[in-house]
This record gives structure tokens, sequence and C-alpha cells, in this order.
């Protein structure tokens, strides 16, 4: 018997019956063809989804109109031409054993006329303060004509055997726009009182409904706050979906947020099942006459089947949760959760959307590449591997190297596996990223790698194993710059503070503004220090993607007092010098000015004609998605 039997029970939508109650929500990766078409990698991204287990695929948001377009490679459904690769994906979704919806939107004002090549449209000429662009007010009759572009994609949603199809009026794009006050200030019947911002979204779902039929499942997606002073909230919406219900609507699937306010994608700041409530209030408003989905930061089916249990949801959103572990369903079912790989709620794969990219993760090295890798198949020639280093290179590559059907050892110098993940963990907010350790240290422990913890390798020891290949996975250490003072006793590292290794005084000093810096800031500076940060360029945090720093930045913003474009030229006893100022009664100077490779062992075994591997920080100080990666790859060619 499963140890969720609300979340592994089957569930109907209209007609529809699904085999549990986990959906996997519709998320831009942008994978598709530039043309808007669907490719391979579009099919196996999906596939590997439906193979793990959901219930249902909704697919990530495709286009209704040309002008409606918000990334380089989004998927359309505006033309015919497009059927032939939507009916592939459909047929892999289906052989994977799940349903799949297709999700049809218009960006509207939140498009991007760089790849449209055309003006943004809205309710109103009212640019969005993220694209900034100014949009051109939608006359009637077009209103009219985009109604019936939504019920065109509808049908051919359907023709392309799509189970379900869902209209997007979340997230502030098209749909939302005319819902909004903040958005829509039309003076005709399409704006003003909330029945007339509601006419454009019932004109799409009447549209929609007539052209599929009674039983073609129908479901709406909302933001259920808008989170903006004057802008919709829960009251609202939850009035607005019994109006959808009353209308024919066959399901509520609940988020939150715009590009303006976010909340569409919570981070850690966040609380876990951030939407359950408003989810609970949308479902007792529509009196339980249709299935209400609840996704954003649901990460366990521990919480998945509590939200059901109380009733404040029919089924469950899992998005980066399957972005991060497609096997997240077969694992819960079949009991295996400590192998589940756990979202960490970094925004690492938004973060490269927002900067025109596709979307990877934080440390799943197959997001983008089910295709690519077949790690069922077992190495031609296994080998005896070692690898040194037990950080997120060293583990990837000892765990995916023994179950490839190498013999692996693996030495670790202190008495944990992690490396310099250890001390990312302990700034404020930043524990979730421990999920990383703790999934690759069980993968290590159930692939049978012989590990030695407190063991610091040396060449004659790994000699002793006869090893075929050798990778180098030591990771680096902190840089020392060649300043004056820096021999002080008052100068520790960021590493040290934050295992606790180092003391820190009341006035603290911290020289260098990347990432490491900043959350050593917060870290201490939440312990009641005075922090000072001292950063040569013109900008923190420029060692992280856009997206990653909003929050961090307003949280340390009002705490640290950040300098910029300013070089420390000495330490001194109780004081920093830099080519602008003196700052005096310093207690404490932390360092994080950066990481070199500590690799001592490779030319030495190279000498002895091993073969030998460097990889992750050993190789190149950088970032834990890099490190995986690179310990992904490098056992899986092995």
């Amino acid at each position: 018997m499963s140890s969720y039997p609300n979340l592994f029970s089957p569930i109907k939508i209209n007609n529809l019956t699904l085999k549990n109650r986990g959906v996997m929500p519709p998320m831009v990766v942008n994978y598709g063809h530039t043309n808007g078409s669907v490719n391979q990698q579009v099919i196996d991204y999906y596939g590997a989804r439906a193979d793990g287990g959901v219930g249902l695929v909704i697919m990530e948001a495709v286009c209704v109109s040309p002008e409606g377009r918000g990334f380089p490679n989004m998927i359309n459904i505006y033309s015919d031409e497009y059927l032939p690769g939507l009916k592939k994906l459909v047929d892999r979704v289906h052989a994977g054993g799940a349903k799949i919806a297709a999700q049809i939107l218009h960006c509207g004002r939140q498009g991007n006329p760089m790849v449209t090549g055309e003006d943004l449209v809205a309710p109103s000429p009212i640019p969005c303060p993220v694209v900034q662009a100014m949009p051109r007010e939608l006359t009637k009759d077009e209103i009219k004509e985009l109604v019936t572009r939504f019920a065109d994609a509808a049908v051919r949603a359907k023709e392309a055997g799509f189970d379900v199809v869902e209209l997007h009026g979340a997230h502030g794009y098209l749909i939302y726009q005319f819902l909004s006050p903040l958005t829509n200030h039309r003076t005709d019947e399409y704006g003003g009182s909330p029945e007339n911002r509601e006419r454009f979204p019932l004109e799409v779902l009447a549209a929609v409904r007539e052209r599929v039929g009674p039983d073609y499942p129908v479901i709406f997606r909302i933001s259920s706050e808008e989170f903006l002073e004057g802008g919709l909230q829960i009251e609202d919406t939850a009035a607005f979906c019994k109006k959808l219900v009353d209308h024919g609507i066959d399901g509520i699937d609940v988020s939150g947020g715009t590009y303006s306010s976010g909340h569409s994608v919570s981070g850690p700041e966040d609380k876990m099942g951030f939407y359950a409530d408003n989810a609970s209030a949308i479902k007792k408003a529509v009196e339980n006459r249709v299935p209400v989905i609840v996704a954003n930061r649901i990460r366990t089916p521990e919480l998945a089947e509590e939200i059901l249990s109380e009733g404040k949801a029919d089924m469950i959103g899992t998005g980066r949760t399957v972005i991060c572990d497609p096997e997240f369903y077969n694992k819960a079912e079949a009991g295996k959760t400590c192998e589940i790989r756990k979202c960490t709620s970094c925004l690492y794969c938004i973060s490269l959307l927002l900067g025109g990219q596709s979307a990877k993760c934080l440390y799943n090295p197959l997001l983008g590449c089910e295709g690519k890798y077949d790690l069922a198949k077992k190495a031609d020639h296994p080998k005896k591997l070692v690898v040194v280093g037990g950080g997120p290179a060293g583990m990837e590559a000892a765990y995916i190297a023994a179950r490839r059907g190498h013999q692996v050892t693996l030495f670790e110098k202190s008495d944990a596996l992690g490396g310099n993940v250890i001390p990312g963990t302990k700034p404020p907010l930043k524990d979730e990223i421990g999920f990383v350790v703790d999934y690759l240290a069980q993968m290590v422990e159930v692939s049978e790698v012989e590990v030695k913890l407190n063991t610091e390798a040396t060449v004659d020891q790994i000699m002793a194993l006869s090893p075929d290949t050798v990778f180098i996975a030591t990771g680096s250490t902190p840089i020392l710059p060649n300043l004056a003072g820096v021999d002080n006793p008052k100068v520790v590292t960021a590493g040290d503070v934050l295992m606790g290794k180092a003391e820190v005084g009341k006035n603290v000093v911290i020289i260098g503004g990347g990432s490491v810096g900043v959350e050593t800031g917060e870290f201490v500076a939440d312990k009641g220090s005075k922090v000072t940060l001292i950063e040569m360029e013109g900008e923190i945090l420029s060692d992280i993607p856009l997206g990653m720093k909003g929050a961090l930045l307003a949280r340390v913003g009002a705490t640290l007092n950040i300098k910029l474009s300013e070089k420390v030229l000495e330490i001194k006893e109780n004081g920093v010098v830099t080519d602008k100022a003196t700052y005096d009664n310093i207690d404490t100077v932390i360092l994080a000015v950066g990481y070199q490779p500590a690799d001592e062992l490779s030319e030495e075994l190279k000498q002895a004609g091993v073969d030998v591997r460097i990889i992750g920080d050993a190789n190149s100080p950088r970032k834990i998605n890099d490190a995986v990666n690179e310990g992904f790859i490098a056992a899986y060619e092995l």
C-alpha cells in the first residue's frame, strides 16, 4: 500500500481519468526550434517526465498568435504547420503513461518584440516595468480576432491529440492583463467594472468550449494574487473562478504573481506550499465542482499528501521538482523518497531563461539532455576508478561511474562528503543548497561506492589500488591577496567564518563583493556585526545570473555598507586602507576574493603513467552546476 494514498489515487477532469494527482505544471524551458516548432529535445524532455510517473503533463505555454511570443524558442500553435511536431510530442508522453495538456497563451505586453519583430499589444497602452516596451492598445475588432485565435489553437491542440487544453490566465499575460485593474484602463465594454474586465477571458472560454465540445477538458490557470497595491486579491480571483465554473471550465490551476510583482516562481524566502491556502479559498468558492490544482514550493511527497488530505487542493503541481528529478513520482510511489533529487529553489533555471538562454538545473545534468545519455546502459569495459575529493564533482562522478558498472573508490580528507558546498549552506536562506549534498551522498551510498573518509589520499595509496583512471576532484582553496597585513591574526577567510572556525568581532570589513562575500556579509550581519563590504569593481554579485540577484540584493541593501569601485591597499592592525578611504576600529577582516584550484596529485600520478582527469574546482573554480556537469560527463565517458 502506498505511503501517499491521496497522491496516488485517480481523479477525473471532465471525462478524462488521470492515474494520480501529480501534475507537471507548464514551465517555459526554451528548447524548441527558433521557428516555434517542436524538436527532439522537447520530446525527450517531456517524455522523461512522463516516464517518471506524473499523471498529467501540462506542456509549457504555446503561442496562439505571432505577435504574442515571449521567448526565442517558444513553441507555437497558431498554424497547422506546427501539428506534426506536437503530435509526436503527445505520442511520446502517452507512451510514458501520462496524459498531456497544451497551455495556450498570448503574452500581451509581456511579449518580446525582439523575438516577434512586431509591436506589443495589450488591453491598454501601459508598459510592463520588466519588459519596458510600450504596447499598443487592442481595438475591439482585434480582441474578437484574438478570441478566435485562442479557439483555433484549442482545436489544433485537440487535433494533435492533447487530452486537455489550459487557458493561461495567470502571471500577467494577456488574459490576466484584461482581468487586472492595473493593466486594463479601457473605457469600453472590456474595461472598468470587474464584469467588463472579465469579458475577454469569458469570451475566450466560450469560444474554446464551443469549438472543442462539452466533453473535452478545458482548465484555466489563474494568478490567485497579484501582489501589487491596487491589484487583484484572492477574494477577486476566487469570485472569478466561480464564474469560470459557471461558464463551463473543468478545472482551476492556481498560481500567483506577474512579471511586475514576481512570485510566479517562489524562492527560498517563501514558505513551502506557498499557494495552498489560496487554492483552498478557490476550492471553497467553486464548491468542489471542479478539481483545483496548486503548485509552487511543493517538493516532497509528504507535503503533497498533506495538502491533499487537508482538502486544500485536489491535484498537486510539482514544477521545478520534476525539472530537478523527473523520477519524483516513481520514487515516491516505490518508497524511495531518500533518493529524490530535491529542488533547492535556487532559481538557477529561471535566471537562465530571463537571460534568453535555455533552462538548466543546478544539479541535474540531464536536464535538456535526456536523449543524449542512457544511464541504463552499462559501460562496455568496466574499469577501476579512484576519485579523490568528495565535493559535488567527485560525488557525481563516483555515483555515475558506479551506476555504469565501474568499480569506484572515493577518498575524502574530511569527516563528511560535500566539499565547499557545506559552508555555502550556512548563510541565511541557503540551507536548502544542502539538498545537493544530501542527494549525492545518498546516491554514492546506494551505488556501493567505497568511501574512505578522513583520508587524505597519497600517490602511494592510490597506486596500491591499481586504478585504471583517477579523477582529481580536490576542489579549491581561498585566494590570499598580495596585501600588506594579510597575515594579521584578525584576517580570516569567508569559509572559516561560515564553518565556525574563525571568530568575528563587532566591526567587520569584507574584501570581495561576489556571492561568497555578500552571503558571508549577510551571515555575520545576521549575528549582530556591523559590516562594510568593499568591492573593487562597479557592482556586486557579478558572478551569478541576474535572476538570482534580486532577493539577495533586496535583503542586504539595508544591512551591509557596500563600497563599490574601491580597491583595498593595506590591512592595518585595526583598520583597512583603500584608494578612497580608511576604515578604523575594525575587529575582523574577512577575505572573499575568490578561489584557486587545489591539485597536488595529478602531475605525480601522470608521471607514474596513470590516466588522470581533473574535474570540478580542481580544474577551475566555478559553480555547483559546473562541477556536477563535469563530474557527470567524465564518468559517463569513462
